[in-house]
């Protein structure tokens, strides 16, 4: 695949990406109880996954951005990368705890795993210069 296939499919990528994050956002904004899983629920909870729902919707938005350039935003694919890399651990763990239903994972799969190797795999390439050339950040 040359370079400029590989920057249309990155940019692809990252703009379903951002189309997801700004969905699944704003519907864990509107209605956060579907994160539940059957757990009970406090209004303390439901503030908790109201706020998740604004961050996820605002990487979205990111996302969005770093679609237009993905050279010059990869800052932002990599803190998504970072996101989508530590959040399974994160849920398996509490999951082991006992603090989590195990049907929470799912989330994990959707919004994490099937991300993973697509940015990788963007950052990858921004990093062998395959996109048009990696910039680095000014000092």
């Amino acid at each position: 695949m040359d370079n400029k296939r590989k920057l249309k499919w990155a940019k692809i990528i990252l703009f379903f990406a951002a189309l997801y994050n700004l969905f699944w956002g704003a519907l864990i904004s509107f209605h956060p109880q579907i994160l539940l899983f059957g757990n009970p629920s406090s209004a303390f909870v439901i503030i908790l996954l109201k706020c998740i729902g604004m961050l996820v919707g605002v990487y979205g938005v990111a996302y969005y951005f770093a679609s237009k350039d993905p050279v010059r935003y990869w800052p932002l694919i990599f803190v998504g990368f970072l996101g989508k890399l530590l959040g399974p651990p994160g849920a398996i763990y509490y999951v082991w705890l006992g603090e989590l239903n195990p049907s929470f994972l799912w989330v994990n799969v959707f919004n994490d795993l099937i991300w993973l190797f697509p940015f990788g795999w963007v950052l990858y390439q921004v990093w062998k210069g395959r996109l048009g050339g990696f910039r680095t950040p000014p000092n």
